[in-house]
């Protein structure tokens, strides 16, 4: 997975790794930001920026 390479990112930009629509990859951060996988940087309610944790 990119998170790997890349621990920064957005909804576009995992949508364009996953080739999935943007509510998809949308959805699927969310998920990940209630696992604690993903932590917002951004603190905002658009072009919000994530963080993948160390614990990968």
């Amino acid at each position: 997975m990119r998170l790997f390479e890349d621990r920064y990112l957005d909804v576009n930009t995992a949508a364009d790794w996953l080739d999935v629509e943007y509510s998809t990859a949308n959805r699927l951060i969310g998920q990940l930001e209630n696992d604690r996988l993903l932590g917002e940087l951004s603190e905002k309610d658009r072009n919000r920026f994530y963080l993948a944790s160390g614990t990968f």
